[in-house]
Parts: C-alpha cells; sequence; structure tokens
C-alpha cells in the first residue's frame, strides 16, 4: 500500500463562509473545476450536472438560513418569534403579561351620623367597611367594568381622604357627614372555574380557557386549603396580609396592639410571611391564554411518599453524604434529598377565582365611572351604604398585549434590578413601593449610623427611664394611700380617678422599657456578629397629609411616632430582598416645621391683594411636600425667582423662612413674630458646622424644652449659606425633611 505524505495533498480552497444560494453554487462550480476537471466539463445550466449543483447550493443555502435563525432565536435581542422571546423573559424572571389593565382611582361617598352630645365629631364607629372587589361599571361601556383592589374603610381617616360635607338639621347641628373615601381600582371583572383533579402529576399545569387573563385572585381545593402564587417553585415564602379587622391584637387600623398606644397614621393591614408547599406559578401562553404550573411533591396521608429521616449529622449540609470533589457544584434550594418543589394537587377539585379585562379600550376619561353598586357592608352594617361613585382622574395605563419589543426592554430592565436590596438607591425604592394599605410611606432616607445611633439612643432610653421611674413610683405611692383611705373619707369615683389617671404613664413606661429591651438586643446582634448595619429612616403621613415622625416619641410619652405596625410591614417587606447579614433598623425622621414671611413691592398698576394671593399660591407649590426630601436644602434664590415671575411684582425685599423670631433681609428681628412654633424659644442648639460653636439645630430633647408633636427648633438665620442664598439641612447624622405644616396660617407677607 502505498504512503501518502504531506505532498499528496493539496490545500483545500473552500470558503466557509460562503451561505447564500449564488456564493454555494460558485463554490461547487470552482470546487468541481479544481478536483475533477476531467471528469465533468459541461457547467451548462441545463445540464443534469448543474441541476444536482444547485439542488445542493439550495439545500446548503436553506440549512445555512435555518441554523442562523435558530442562533438568532436564542439570543433575546435578536429573536423575533413570540413564543421564544416570551420563553426567554421566563428565563431571566419576567412574567410577560397577555394584556395590560388601566388602573384609576375612584372617589366613593358614605353619610355618617354625628356623635350624639357632641354634633361636631364624627361617628366614626358607624361607618360602613366595604371589602376589595366591588365592582363599578362605565357609563360609556356597560362591558367594561372597574373592581377595587383594597377596603374601602369609613371607619378610618388617611392622607388620601377627600371632603367632609355637614348636613344640618332644623336647629342648625349636624346630624350627618358625608364622608369621601379614594381606593384605587382595575378594569377588570372576576370569573371563577373549576378543575377536577384525580391522579398526581408531577409539575401539573392546567389551562385557563379565557384570553386576556389579568391576575389570579385565589386558588382553593375541595379541603378548603389555600394555594399561593408564586414567581417560581422554589419559593416557599408567600405574603399574608391581615386586615385590622380580622386582627385579634389591634383595636383599630390606628392601634397596634390591644391597650396599646395610637398614631394618627392608619396602618390598615399587617404584613407576615408564611412557609408553605400549596404554590403554584403563573404562565402566559403563545395564544395569550393563562396556564397554572404546579410543584413535584406528592403527599400520601400528609406526608411524602417514600420520606425518610436524614441523620442528625446531616442536619444542615446542602448535599447529603460526603464528596470527593472540592469543586462541585452545589444547589443552594436543595434541603435534603427530599426536599420538591411545591405539592402537586391530589383527587381534589381546584377553584380558580382570576381577572378578565384591560386592554387599551380600558382607559376612560374622567367622569365616566359614576354607577353607585349596592352591595352590603363587610362589618355587618345594614345602615352603612355608598351613596356615590366617580373617578375624578381618567382611567390610564391600559394596553392590549405586550408587543416582542416591550417584551424584550422589560426583560432587560427586570433582570438588572436582580430582585435584591443592596444599594442605598434600592433600599430607598423598596420601602416607597410598599404597598399603601400597609402604611402610608412618605419619605426614605437610608444609611450606615448604626452604631453610634444606637448608642445615643440607648443613654436617652436609659435616661427617660430613670426619670419616668420616680414619676411612676410616686403615682403609685399616691394610688396605695388613695386606697388606705377609708370610704368615708374618699369616694370609689375619687379612687377610680385615681387609678385611671396612672394607666396611661404606665403603658408608657412598659413600652419605653419594651424598646429599650429591644434595641439592647440589636446592639448584642450586632456587636457579636458585626453584621452590616442598615438604618431605615422614614416619615409617614397623617389623615391631613402632613408629616409623622418623632425620635424621640416613646421617651416623651407622645403619639406622634410612625406606627408600629408601619415600621413591622416595612422590615417584614424587606426580608425577602436584604442580604443575610444585613441589620435593618427602621427609625423616625426629623421633620422641622416653618414659616414664610415676605415682603415685596408691587407695580403701580396691580391688584395688590390678588398680587399677594398670587405669591401665597406660589410659596405653598414650593413647598409641596411632595417636592421635600430628606436632607434637602431650601434654595432662596429659585423662591425669589419664582415670586419674581408673578404678574405684578415689581421687586423683592426679602422672603424669610423662620420658626419664632422673623426677620428682614438685613438680618434685623421684626417687632411681632409671624409664626411660632410649638416649643420653646430658648432650646439648645446644635453644632451646625463641627467648630464648636452652638449655632442652631435641634431642641435638646433632656432640657424638657418644647411640646413633642410639631417639629424641631431649628436656626434658620444661623442656617444661611455665605450668599444667604440657601438654606442648609442639619447635619447628616439628623435625617430631616423641611415642612411648611399649615401653609393657611404660616405664609404672610406684605405687598407695597
Amino acid at each position: 500500500m502505498p504512503t501518502y505524505g504531506k505532498e499528496n495533498f493539496k490545500e483545500s480552497n473552500v470558503n466557509y463562509l460562503n451561505k447564500d444560494f449564488v456564493s454555494l453554487r460558485t463554490s461547487l462550480m470552482n470546487y468541481a473545476k479544481s478536483y475533477f476537471p476531467n471528469t465533468y466539463r459541461d457547467f451548462n445550466e441545463t445540464s443534469p450536472g448543474m441541476m444536482l449543483l444547485e439542488m445542493n447550493a439550495y439545500v446548503g443555502d436553506v440549512l445555512s438560513f435555518y441554523v442562523d435563525q435558530q442562533y438568532r432565536e436564542m439570543l433575546l435581542p435578536l429573536a423575533e418569534e413570540r413564543r421564544n422571546i416570551i420563553t426567554m423573559a421566563n428565563m431571566f424572571g419576567y412574567k410577560v403579561k397577555p394584556i395590560v389593565p388601566s388602573y384609576v382611582d375612584l372617589t366613593f361617598t358614605s353619610n355618617i351620623r354625628s356623635q350624639t352630645g357632641d354634633e361636631s365629631k364624627i361617628n366614626y364607629s358607624n361607618g360602613g367597611i366595604f371589602d376589595a372587589g366591588v365592582e363599578v361599571t362605565s357609563d360609556s361601556n356597560s362591558d367594561l367594568i372597574f373592581t377595587t383592589l383594597e377596603p374601602i374603610d369609613f371607619q378610618i381617616t388617611g392622607s388620601n381622604d377627600g371632603d367632609t360635607i355637614a348636613t344640618l338639621d332644623g336647629s342648625g347641628l349636624a346630624s350627618t357627614y358625608t364622608l369621601s373615601r379614594t381606593v384605587r381600582a382595575i378594569s377588570a371583572n372576576e370569573k371563577t372555574i373549576t378543575f377536577q383533579i384525580n391522579a398526581p402529576e408531577k409539575f401539573k399545569k392546567i389551562t385557563i380557557p379565557d384570553t386576556d387573563v389579568i391576575d389570579i385572585i385565589s386558588c382553593v381545593d375541595s379541603n378548603g386549603n389555600d394555594w399561593y402564587e408564586v414567581d417560581f417553585l422554589a419559593q416557599d415564602k408567600v405574603p399574608i396580609s391581615t386586615h385590622y379587622t380580622d386582627d385579634i391584637n389591634r383595636d383599630s387600623a390606628y392601634s397596634t396592639e390591644t391597650g396599646g398606644l395610637t398614631s394618627t397614621s392608619a396602618v390598615p393591614y399587617s404584613l407576615r410571611y408564611i412557609k408553605t408547599s400549596k404554590r403554584f406559578t403563573r404562565e402566559t401562553n403563545n395564544n395569550n391564554t393563562t396556564s397554572l404550573v404546579f410543584g413535584n411533591g406528592v403527599l400520601k396521608n400528609g406526608q411524602l411518599i417514600d420520606e425518610g429521616f436524614i441523620d442528625l449529622e446531616q442536619i444542615g449540609i446542602v448535599i447529603p453524604g460526603q464528596t470527593n470533589d472540592l469543586n462541585q457544584s452545589i444547589d443552594p434550594l436543595l434541603g435534603d434529598e427530599y426536599s420538591t418543589l411545591g405539592e402537586a394537587p391530589n383527587q381534589t377539585t381546584l377553584t380558580i377565582t382570576y381577572r378578565v379585562g384591560g386592554g387599551i379600550n380600558s382607559n376612560v376619561p374622567s367622569g365616566d365611572v359614576t354607577t353607585t353598586p349596592t352591595i352590603t357592608a363587610q362589618n355587618g352594617n345594614t345602615s352603612a351604604t355608598l351613596t356615590s361613585v366617580i373617578n375624578n382622574a381618567p382611567a390610564r395605563g391600559g394596553k392590549d398585549e405586550e408587543d416582542i419589543e416591550e417584551i424584550k426592554e422589560k426583560t432587560k430592565a427586570f433582570f438588572s434590578t436582580q430582585n435584591r436590596a443592596v444599594t442605598k438607591e434600592d433600599y430607598e425604592a423598596r420601602v416607597l413601593n410598599l404597598p399603601s394599605k400597609y402604611g402610608n410611606v412618605a419619605k426614605v432616607y437610608v444609611s450606615a449610623n448604626f452604631e453610634k445611633r444606637l448608642d445615643e439612643e440607648l443613654t436617652n432610653q436609659v435616661n427617660a427611664i430613670h426619670t419616668n421611674n420616680n414619676n411612676i413610683f410616686s403615682d403609685l405611692d399616691l394610688i396605695q394611700t388613695v386606697l388606705e383611705t377609708p370610704n368615708t373619707e374618699i369616694s370609689q369615683t375619687e379612687k377610680l380617678q385615681a387609678i385611671n389617671g396612672v394607666i396611661q404613664p404606665l403603658q408608657n413606661y412598659s413600652n419605653t422599657i419594651n424598646d429599650l429591651t429591644s434595641n439592647m438586643q440589636e446592639y448584642i446582634t450586632f456587636a457579636e456578629y458585626q453584621l452590616s448595619p442598615v438604618e431605615v429612616t422614614v416619615l409617614g403621613y397623617n389623615i391631613k397629609k402632613q408629616l409623622v415622625g418623632n425620635p424621640h416619641a416613646i421617651s416623651l410619652g407622645t403619639t406622634d411616632a410612625l406606627p408600629k405596625t408601619l415600621k413591622s410591614n416595612i422590615k417584614k417587606y424587606l426580608e425577602n430582598f436584604n442580604l443575610l447579614t444585613d441589620v435593618v433598623v427602621i427609625l423616625d425622621g426629623y421633620i422641622v416645621n416653618f414659616g414664610v414671611f415676605f415682603d415685596l413691592i408691587a407695580e403701580k398698576y396691580a391688584n395688590k391683594q390678588q398680587v399677594k394671593l398670587n405669591c401665597i399660591q406660589k410659596i405653598r407649590e414650593y413647598f409641596d411636600i411632595n417636592k421635600m426630601q430628606f436632607n434637602q436644602p431650601i434654595y432662596l434664590s429659585q423662591l425669589e425667582f419664582e415670586l419674581m415671575g408673578i404678574e405684578g411684582v415689581r421687586s423683592i425685599g426679602h422672603v424669610t423662612l423662620t420658626q419664632h423670631e422673623d426677620y428682614n433681609g438685613d438680618g434685623n428681628l421684626l417687632t411681632s413674630p409671624t409664626y411660632t412654633y410649638s416649643y420653646s424659644p430658648s432650646g439648645n442648639g446644635a453644632d451646625l458646622n463641627g467648630d464648636g460653636i452652638i449655632d442652631g439645630g435641634f431642641v435638646d430633647q433632656s432640657s424638657s424644652e418644647g411640646t413633642a408633636g410639631y417639629g424641631y427648633k431649628y436656626n434658620f438665620k444661623n442656617a444661611l449659606s455665605d450668599d444667604s442664598t440657601i438654606i442648609l439641612p442639619p447635619n447628616i447624622g439628623t435625617p430631616t425633611v423641611f415642612e411648611l405644616k399649615n401653609p393657611n396660617i404660616n405664609i404672610q407677607g406684605r405687598v407695597r
């Protein structure tokens, strides 16, 4: 047999970049001419050989296109087929919506009686509570239904309340009040479907035949068990919302526990998480139907089939047993070899309640939803009814199914977030995203000042306990004396008055001790484990949409702090997103209230009274609480610029922000203050610049200066920048928001 060496082979002239028909045909012809010069020479287009050659070029062209197309369909930016894009979106964790509903704020009204004997007050206990799911029909389209997403509660008030109108009787007293409540609604109506499940199947998939399914409200089996929707089957924790009417530990939406302190800010729902095996995921199909996918665990008599007990020595080991491969990857979701991805339904009937609707046609104009529904109040109050409903703003956001470009862009945005709270911006965005039913979050500031802050707070609380301790024992000594006094010398009513007088101080004392104990436990945890501290400073809204928050409320025995239920909800909510080593502490922020005094000169032709009113309105808009953030300075020069833009204003003498003592542009005190805050004007200030000079700031709480509940003393004059154009906020360690609390009385001015 002959031996072939390198010299016996020719270099191939095959061009692997030729992929279209013409290039492949040309390459095949050149190949035949090079390697078969004496075998085939007929390259006429009508010859049988050219037919075979072109057929091969055609097959190559088709295969090349197919390979390229399949590769393109594997890349999200290049994919074109909807089913492939949906699959990749699911892979990145983004759930494609078959249709997008519109949202609208519906304002409901109800008539409530006044309090007997004091007609100036509203008897809120007479108000009704209407559960979520109230359906209201559009006036222009009877097929379009809007469903409320939260209860309509006339027993509480909040920052989104509307006007309160009194109806007077013949004697001029208020007999009833017309109250309004605004809640969010979605363009959808509810439907119910049942599925009979026989033998269990791994990853059982059931499909709802309706298209345009917005969401799944509930899934209940015939045994009364709830099945919960999760983002992925490995997720075993689900959120549970409890309305205050169903919470045995809460007397009202303003309370945190029975008999405890109340707050000026309502928190209708409390949040908790439960672990459950009864869970499913939701998928959108190519034809816009929706499927529910269940887990792979099969239960028998309440226990997993073939389940055994893992050895105690292996508890906590991710993979039971041993491995000799130190580089072997592990599954963080595998707790033991018998873990499942949820339970599969078995021999039961599933009842699924879901919403359908939405689309671009659901975007209706304002005033289009006015048909008042007839429903019964949740709390069984048959006298409480809804008297009217209206959408004062248009319904917005409704769209038809997401197109492929929308899916691509939203998938990329979703993936970039990673569903984690790591940065300062992550934490702030998450807290602000907390649904309002868990509490009204107004402002958020995130920092890492835990150890210093806790040192100061522990010191203040210990001092407060020492002070309250003496007062409590003095009160108890008085009660003991009263109880030992014979009935002939003191009445039973006097005894009861003495006892009632010490109940609230005792409750405040108990709350202070509980907070001190909690802070000490946090301090120990931080010191012992060296966990990463994350301080989340929060301010809420009260019923007038005024800021609520007071870091010293507990020590002062006041109720103007953030509700404990709100703090608990925020902390539990963040546990799903923050790192395991992060210690999250929820704190009250500081509020600095102020008044505004202005002096300006008007044009000769101008109506001075109208100019003054326009200036007051402009100042109100400038200090709108929605625009004010933590540690945000106030730019006086910008405010003056805004005032100069008002018709009729010729020049500005000065614009002054102050608390107690008003001053003009020259720094001279005015003869009479235009604004008085609740604290004593002699309170100690703070070292604003760190130069050892007390130059303004917060009242020293230990000096018993002032009255809690109306902001903190701040020296606005000393806080001015060198050019007198900016009012600087307090130092970074005291997160503060400037608030023009009562603009109707705290904006005063003079037009000359």
